[in-house]
């Protein structure tokens, strides 16, 4: 009985100490998961490259490229050699407006008008610059609404500067674990872009195009 007892003290010795710890690693491994999926305010959470399609007699266009970099994700975003036609998120904007501000000394101003920015998830990649529709398939993960904005332009430089709210997003699958925007962000993004404005060989509906690529950063709560 005193050796059963013994045994009993030295196992009741082992386990309540490591009881003990379970709550406080639990919680410290929700933190961290929480750190990792949720950016902080400002963080950058994409860079893409993008191309501007033009109308330039009617001020249609259509904004349509590939993500390069995405927040969370530590694998390749690219099914083979990085371009435009293995990248596995793409993403579109609606038809938008350009109205044309009269000029600031050198610079030319345009309005670009309200709308939406779509965020697709390609497993099978296919973009193709000479088909911005390309950009625009696969499955839809995530809308972000804009309001309007300025687009100036300094010779054949041009910057947009623009804050998106998002309005849905859908959960998918990459990296080995189920992702979804309302986590890489959350309250929306602000878009840094930059164009060169050198006209390119466009398509039917737009005859010109742009280059542009794009960094944006996460928008933080109201508090």
């Amino acid at each position: 009985m005193k050796l059963k007892w013994l045994s009993l003290r030295a196992l009741t010795g082992i386990i309540f100490p490591v009881l003990a710890l379970l709550p406080n690693t639990l919680f410290c491994q929700a933190q961290v998961a929480s750190t990792l999926s949720v950016p902080p305010t400002n963080a950058v959470v994409w860079q893409h490259v993008g191309r501007l399609y033009l109308d330039p007699n009617t001020g249609k266009a259509v904004y349509a490229g590939y993500l390069v970099h995405l927040y969370g994700v530590t694998s390749s975003l690219f099914n083979g050699s990085p371009s435009e036609s293995t990248a596995y998120f793409t993403f579109s904007t609606d038809v938008l407006s350009l109205t044309p501000l009269p000029s600031n000394g050198n610079m030319a101003l345009s309005l670009v008008s309200a709308g939406t920015f779509n965020v697709y998830y390609n497993t099978n990649p296919n973009g193709d610059w000479n088909n911005p529709a390309t950009f625009a398939s696969g499955k839809l993960v995530a809308t972000f609404v804009r309001t309007e904005s300025l687009f100036p332009v300094i010779g054949a430089f041009g910057v947009h500067n623009l804050s998106e709210s998002l309005q849905s997003s859908q959960s998918f699958y990459f990296d080995g674990r189920t992702q979804n925007f309302n986590r890489i962000a959350p309250h929306g993004i602000t878009f840094t872009q930059f164009a060169d404005m050198t006209p390119l060989a466009g398509i039917a509906q737009y005859p010109v195009a742009f280059s542009a690529v794009g960094t944006t950063t996460a928008i933080g709560t109201k508090d």
